[in-house]
């Protein structure tokens, strides 16, 4: 299943234009930043956003500014967040909103025969791995855009979800990275695991070497023998390939299981 999220204000279906829409007040800012939607009274109006941002609805005003990195609105009368679809919100003092990140409208409920590597570029949100007891890969929650796949090479474009790999594919390649998310789950695979800021926690099902690299967090390794500063393997037998644990500032925890 692979279908476009349709965005709703108290019940009121909106038009396709504010799929991932912002929705501040209970009013939506289409994604390209042009249209406002209010539904008063179970109706639906769409208007231009005027030129210089100008939104005013039942006594509160919104000024919109959109930017290259992201968006901007301030308000005056209070903020009441209904939602902000993909994307990371910071709200400073009590009258600005800054909202950027990456839009994810579409809904996503997919598996993937023969699946030899797997690239995930996401934004803001934390990244779930999980296993799978079939040869199968999954893909399940909210993306960007439809997944490439092609000659074994499977590459999403932005995950709220899950990302679940087959364990039984001893040969498959892992390449997750994340911008501020955490990465946290089962990781049988050799491959990249990288988060900016974020924290990684994993457990780990596969004999691989593990190198961990952070600039300021910690490191806890459960269960593997350490080899030098940064590096570790399996108490016993040799290691099937490498595992790859990046964070700038957030911490690295493993724990190894071999069931």
């Amino acid at each position: 299943m692979f279908r476009k999220v349709k965005a709703q204000i108290g019940g009121v279906e909106l038009p396709e234009g504010f799929v991932v829409s912002s929705m501040i007040n209970n009013v939506a800012i289409s994604n390209d930043g042009r249209y406002a939607a209010v539904t008063p009274d179970g109706g639906l109006v769409v208007a231009n956003i005027p030129a210089d941002g100008r939104i005013e609805v039942d006594g509160t005003v919104i000024t919109y500014q959109r930017g290259t990195g992201g968006s901007r609105l301030n308000i005056v009368g209070g903020i009441r967040m209904s939602s902000v679809s993909g994307s990371s919100v910071v709200i400073s003092g009590r009258s600005c909103v800054s909202i950027g990140g990456h839009d994810l409208g579409y809904e996503i409920d997919q598996g993937y025969d023969g699946v030899a590597r797997v690239q995930l570029k996401e934004q803001a949100n934390d990244v779930n791995l999980c296993l799978s007891e079939d040869r199968k890969a999954y893909v399940r929650g909210r993306t960007g855009s439809e997944p490439e796949y092609e000659r074994g090479r499977l590459v999403i474009d932005g995950l709220d979800g899950n990302l679940i790999l087959p364990k039984a594919l001893a040969n498959l390649e892992l390449d997750v990275s994340t911008l501020s998310g955490e990465v946290d789950g089962d990781v049988a695979h050799r491959g990249r695991i990288k988060s900016m800021s974020g924290d990684i926690s994993i457990r780990l099902f596969a004999p691989v070497q593990v190198e961990t690299t952070t600039m300021s967090g910690d490191v806890d390794v459960h269960g593997m023998v350490a080899e030098g500063r940064r590096s570790y393997k399996p108490i016993t037998g040799e290691p099937r390939g490498l595992l790859s644990l990046e964070t700038m500032s957030g911490d690295i925890e493993v724990r190894y299981s071999t069931r």
